[in-house]
């Protein structure tokens, strides 16, 4: 079956792993907004989630590293819009 990310099983599971990085920053996001009693643990979460994603998105090509760009940049500015005004 083709990959619709590239030619190796490892370049398809780097992309996907991105992806879900994503997304679970997104969720962490939510949850600091939601929770903001629990903010140590979840901002120590997100910032970890948030460095994965960057350092996983260096290992990516830049035609495809341009592609996650804007959500990156969504991600980070979520982040700081969602944490207290001491932690940013």
């Amino acid at each position: 079956m083709p990959c619709r990310y590239g030619a190796t099983p490892e370049h398809r599971v780097l992309v996907e792993l991105v992806e879900a990085d994503i997304e679970i920053g997104f969720r962490l996001v939510d949850m600091l907004e939601a929770l903001p009693g629990e903010t140590s643990g979840l901002t120590a979460a997100v910032e970890d989630v948030y460095a994965g994603v960057l350092a996983r998105v260096k290992r990516l090509q830049s035609p495809e590293r341009e592609n996650f760009e804007p959500l990156i940049t969504e991600l980070r500015r979520a982040i700081d819009l969602a944490l207290p005004p001491s932690s940013g």
